[in-house]
C-alpha cells in the first residue's frame, strides 16, 4: 500500500530536464584568475517593493501537505513579492557589452535571518514563488529570464582565460529518497544569451559498444543525491576541470563527464563503467 505515495516521492525529489526558458519576460522592477575563482557577486539592492509585508503570501490555514500535481491558487489579495538575492556582472559578448546576471527570489527566502534549508514541492508553504534568473544588458534591459525551484544560489567560477561557467544549485529540501539532493545545473553566456554548457567530447569510452569522440555533449542537471555529483577539480599545470558523475537507475551503468577550457575552445570526455 506505501509503494505509490513512495513512489511520488522519488519522482518529486528528482529533476531530469534544464529549466525551460522564458524569453520576453517582463523584469519585475528596475535593477539594481585564479583556478576555479568563485566571482564575488555585486552588491545587492533591497527587495521590490521595498516596503515587505511580514508574512508575505502565508495563508492563514496552512495545509499539512502540498499537491504538486494541483497547486493553490494565488492568495487574494496576492502580497507575494520578489527580493533580490544576488547580482553578478557578466560579459554578455561583442553585442553584448557589460551585463548582468541578477537572482530574485521570493523575499520569506532572503529577509535575515530566513531559514534556508531548501524547498519541496510537497512541503507547505504551499504558495512559493519560482526563483527567476536574469540575464540584463548594460542599458537595463532585461534580456532572458530563466525560472527554477524557489531557492536558488548561483556560483560563478572562471574555468580559464574568457571561460566562465554558471553553476546554478536548486535548494531541495529531502524527504526520503537516495536520489533526492540539490540540483546542480552549468551554463554558459555565449552570444548574449543563457545556454546550458556543452563541450566538443575528445575522449568517449562507452560500457557497450563501439567509441565515438567528435560529438557535442551538453551537460544536464544533476542531483546530488547518493549516486550523482559534481565537482570543480584543479591540478598543477592543468586547467579546472568540472567533474560529473552519474549513475543511470535500473541499468547499473555509471558515467563520469569531464568539461575543460583548453586552446580556447570547450572540451568533454565521458567513461562509463557497468558495475554488475
Amino acid at each position: 500500500m506505501l509503494a505509490l505515495p513512495l513512489a511520488v516521492l522519488l519522482f518529486s525529489c528528482t529533476r531530469g530536464d534544464a529549466p525551460a526558458s522564458t524569453d520576453g519576460d517582463a523584469a519585475p522592477g528596475p535593477l539594481s584568475a585564479s583556478p576555479a575563482a568563485v566571482v564575488v557577486p555585486a552588491p545587492s539592492p533591497s527587495a521590490l517593493p521595498s516596503a515587505e509585508p511580514p508574512d508575505a503570501g502565508v495563508n492563514a490555514t496552512e495545509t499539512a501537505y502540498c499537491d504538486p500535481e494541483h497547486p493553490p491558487p494565488p492568495p487574494s489579495p496576492d502580497t507575494r513579492i520578489y527580493a533580490t538575492w544576488r547580482t553578478f556582472p557578466v560579459d554578455l559578448g561583442a553585442h553584448g557589452g557589460a551585463g548582468k546576471l541578477r537572482v530574485l527570489e521570493d523575499s520569506r527566502l532572503t529577509r535575515p535571518g530566513a531559514v534556508r534549508s531548501g524547498t519541496h514541492p510537497s512541503v507547505p508553504p504551499c504558495d512559493w514563488l519560482q526563483s527567476r534568473v536574469e540575464l540584463i544588458d548594460e542599458k537595463g534591459a532585461t534580456l532572458q529570464v530563466e525560472r527554477f525551484m524557489p531557492e536558488l544560489d548561483v556560483e560563478l567560477r572562471t574555468m580559464g582565460p574568457g571561460a566562465i561557467l554558471i553553476e546554478t544549485i536548486e535548494r531541495i529540501h529531502c524527504l526520503a529518497s537516495c536520489w533526492c539532493g540539490d540540483g546542480h545545473a552549468f551554463w554558459r553566456i555565449e552570444g548574449g544569451r543563457l545556454v546550458p554548457h556543452e563541450g566538443r567530447v575528445v575522449e568517449r569510452r562507452p560500457a557497450a559498444g563501439k567509441p565515438a569522440v567528435g560529438a557535442m555533449l551538453k551537460v544536464q542537471p544533476v542531483t546530488h543525491g547518493c549516486y550523482e555529483s559534481s565537482s570543480i577539480e584543479t591540478k598543477p599545470g592543468r586547467p579546472p576541470v568540472l567533474v560529473v558523475n552519474r549513475s543511470a537507475m535500473g541499468s547499473f551503468v555509471t558515467a563520469q563527464e569531464r568539461h575543460w577550457f583548453e586552446d580556447g575552445t570547450w572540451k568533454a570526455s565521458i567513461v562509463e563503467h557497468k558495475w554488475q
